[in-house]
């Protein structure tokens, strides 16, 4: 998922300070504030006597990972802009200024540009996070990573709970990959002498498997694999129309330029 992906730019940036996440739509807009910025003794009821340190402070010379930034409230989106232009910060209740060097990763699903049109996310904050965009298709656009995943998920698994895993069946999978590490985890758990039988999967699993087989025997219309067909010509001549020049085939097709380098790889189009 998302975290996964910003722990490896991290990871691969040369940074010497630590990775720390913070998903914003899991914590309250009162407790947002001093999660990010800390606090000292004093600055509001229970507050601990010998104050807290912020993540931002926590992950000074790193990188801050801001998840669902999207359900940020308005007035916390002011106060991390502030934090962001200047690179200082303040702990609630202290007027004294700490420098910060922290990269910001932030990830949504969410569209943030109707968000904007709708007063709901500050467009300064926006161009401000979005120096650098990633988008990170869902899994069942990439459904070639699904067995890969899922030996991964089951070595893993295997690995912690002390199981050997020496057979698996085949299934289709139409969830994310938090959804199938879950599965494959009861999967593994509930496995005999083994092997993950039939009995192992969920139940909605095998069914829609049984329906989708079903559908595939009585049916010529299979929308998934028309739909496949049909990207691949459009592709393919719209590189022979841009004769080769990926940014104006994308330009054609009216679709991001890493988008275009996605599905050229994964329909294993040739230039």
């Amino acid at each position: 998922g998302k975290e996964v992906f910003a722990k490896s730019i991290h990871e691969a940036s040369g940074r010497q300070g630590k990775f720390v996440a913070l998903n914003c739509s899991a914590i309250p807009e009162h407790l947002l504030e001093s999660e990010l910025f800390g606090y000292v003794d004093g600055a509001f009821t229970g507050a601990s006597k010998k104050g807290k340190i912020g993540m931002f402070e926590f992950a000074d010379g790193g990188t801050l990972f801001l998840d669902e930034i999207g359900d940020m409230a308005i007035g916390m989106q002011s106060k991390l802009l502030r934090v962001l232009q200047d690179g200082v910060i303040y702990r609630l209740g202290s007027e004294k200024p700490i420098r910060t060097n922290t990269r910001i990763i932030a990830a949504t699903n969410k569209n943030l540009r109707n968000a904007i049109k709708n007063n709901e996310f500050r467009d300064d904050l926006f161009y401000r996070l979005a120096v650098v965009q990633v988008e990170l298709p869902p899994l069942r656009e990439r459904k070639e990573d699904i067995k890969d995943l899922t030996n991964f998920f089951i070595a893993q698994v295997s690995h912690q709970e002390e199981i050997t895993i020496k057979a698996v069946g085949a299934y289709r999978w139409d969830g994310n990959i938090r959804e199938l590490k879950n599965v494959v985890q009861r999967m593994v758990v509930l496995s005999t002498e083994g092997i993950i039988s039939a009995d192992n999967i969920p139940e909605y699993i095998t069914k829609d498997e049984k329906a989708y087989i079903d559908k595939k025997e009585t049916s010529s219309y299979d929308l998934e694999d028309n739909v496949k067909e049909l990207e691949i010509r459009l592709i393919k001549k719209a590189m022979e129309l841009a004769k080769g020049n990926k940014a104006k085939a994308a330009n054609i097709l009216n679709i991001k330029r890493t988008t275009l380098y996605y599905k050229l790889n994964q329909y294993d189009i040739k230039d």
